[in-house]
């Protein structure tokens, strides 16, 4: 049944009717009952788009997609695809819509958010990948978006996120890799204008200053690429350099992928002679001979806590929040015992 035929059976406008179904204060409680009786007697929802063409507003979330620099291997990612199925597992119980775009170029990404505010009519977003300084967070205050970021900038007032403890799962690293002896650790990150790869390059640091190692300039390098080819380049170079290196610490899965290249290349025994440990399991479990110690997180709950957040915002008095998912470590054979005489 479309809104016309049930608007004659109650004898309504369809004005009215869309009205009352879309929550305005304008209907009186009981219009609005009658109308919400009818609707689930016969079966009828509003369509989204109609409803948005006559409030002017959006019951849907928006959420843009970077496929461009660092961001190019997003699609190949399963921890992506967990965030995005906790969103949509938790959407599609509320009945809201979610619009999904991709960009290619900075030009696109700029395109795809005029498009979701000024088109689309989307009153809330998700963004992710967050820099330490993001002009997104400017822009979406600007045009009044309701907004949670999945990450972090360095400024964290007046809004809400969610995210992995970046700093806290290196620490958990580190405290895993010293408790099998190993102190000549080496730590492949990506740039640094990604908040995420700076707490991680922080907990490094801090790790070694606990323990009292001492930093090695020479066993840390800055990707500035997600193709694992690139990354084995870089880390070959780093380990033939420096060959005490017993254990490399991967930021990224395709980083870990690389590693295990770079490893097989110079005929080093990953497991034995060498250990490796990467950020986010299934991927690198997958695309990995041997499959990689990994620390991973619940990425799935990050993305049901974050349209949570995005959701209760419409209530009266909310004040910004966040959720900090805890890491695990999956052990899997690539880190291996230092025997001490």
């Amino acid at each position: 049944m479309d809104i016309r035929n049930l608007s004659k059976k109650l004898g309504l406008s369809i004005t009215t009717v869309s009205r009352a179904l879309g929550g305005y204060s304008d209907v009186s409680n009981k219009t609005r009952n009658r109308v919400e009786k009818f609707a689930k007697k016969y079966n009828y929802s509003p369509n989204p788009n109609a409803s948005r063409l006559a409030s002017g507003k959006s019951n849907t979330v928006g959420f843009v997609v970077p496929l461009y620099g660092l961001n190019s291997n997003t699609l190949n990612q399963s921890s992506f695809f967990e965030f995005i199925a906790g969103m949509n597992n938790k959407l599609h119980s509320e009945n809201i819509q979610f619009s999904m775009m991709f960009a290619h170029n900075i030009d696109e990404e700029k395109q795809a958010y005029e498009k979701l505010i000024h088109i689309e009519k989307v009153k809330k977003i998700i963004l992710h990948n967050l820099k330490r300084n993001d002009p997104r967070i400017k822009m979406l205050n600007k045009y009044k978006i309701k907004f949670v970021t999945w990450g972090r900038t360095k400024d964290l007032k007046n809004y809400s996120w969610v995210d992995l403890d970046n700093e806290g799962s290196v620490n958990l690293i580190m405290k895993y890799l010293i408790k099998n002896n190993h102190k000549n650790i080496a730590y492949i990150n990506i740039i640094e204008n990604y908040n995420f790869a700076f707490q991680r390059r922080q907990g490094y640091l801090r790790s070694l200053k606990k323990h009292n190692i001492k930093f090695n300039k020479n066993y840390y390098i800055s990707v500035s690429t997600e193709e694992p080819q690139q990354s084995a380049d870089v880390i070959k170079k780093m380990l033939i350099k420096n060959p005490e290196i017993t254990a490399l610490i991967c930021s990224t899965e395709y980083s870990g992928v690389g590693a295990i290249k770079a490893c097989n290349d110079l005929g080093k025994i990953i497991g034995k002679n060498i250990s490796i440990i990467a950020f986010d399991g299934p991927v690198v479990e997958a695309l990995t001979n041997p499959s990689l110690t990994a620390v991973t997180h619940p990425r799935k709950e990050l993305g049901l806590k974050a349209i949570e957040m995005l959701l209760d915002m419409d209530k009266k008095n909310y004040k910004a929040r966040s959720f900090i998912a805890k890491p695990e470590i999956v052990e899997r054979g690539t880190v291996h015992y230092i025997e001490r005489v």
